[in-house]
């Protein structure tokens, strides 16, 4: 799959859906599936709030096959078991639109007004306030990490 792009302001409908903006979906290709996966933020940073995560169908599902059992202690197997339990298929309906799942709602902050901000293999459900606080200002990127990925494509 290759990296989701961007952002996308939306709402959350009084049916709890919310549209997947045509910008996000045309770069998800065939192969990753045609619903989604939500889940919860497995680790909130900072002790911020717990927000949602969207996931192409098929990419998570490789994604989840793909996490090594072999190296977790017993409570990283708990709270892998757990996170995999309560991710909610969703399917798009014809104007991309998602139901979020009831049970999804309870794990996090799901206002009305919200951000879709992919997230390279992913995208995260912010609260609109909350995204404009955290990714409002002015990008920095180190040109560090800049050059190191520009090196990795050279090498190619």
């Amino acid at each position: 799959m290759k990296a989701l792009i961007g952002n996308f302001e939306t709402r959350v409908d009084a049916k709890r859906r919310v549209a997947i903006a045509s910008g996000i979906r045309e770069q998800i290709s065939a192969s990753d599936g045609e619903n989604f996966v939500v889940v919860p933020d497995p680790d909130p940073e900072g002790g911020r709030e717990r927000y949602l995560w969207l996931f192409p169908d098929v990419y998570f599902r490789r994604l989840a096959s793909s996490m090594k059992r072999s190296g977790m202690t017993p409570d990283q197997q708990r709270g892998l078991d757990r996170w995999l339990a309560i991710a909610q298929v969703v399917k798009p309906d014809g104007q991309g639109r998602v139901v979020i799942p009831e049970k999804s709602i309870k794990y996090a902050v799901v206002p009305q007004e919200v951000m879709l901000s992919c997230s390279g293999n992913h995208m995260e459900i912010w609260p609109r306030d909350k995204w404009e606080e955290e990714y409002g200002a002015e990008p920095t990127l180190s040109r560090n990490v800049f050059d190191l990925a520009t090196d990795d494509l050279e090498s190619e």
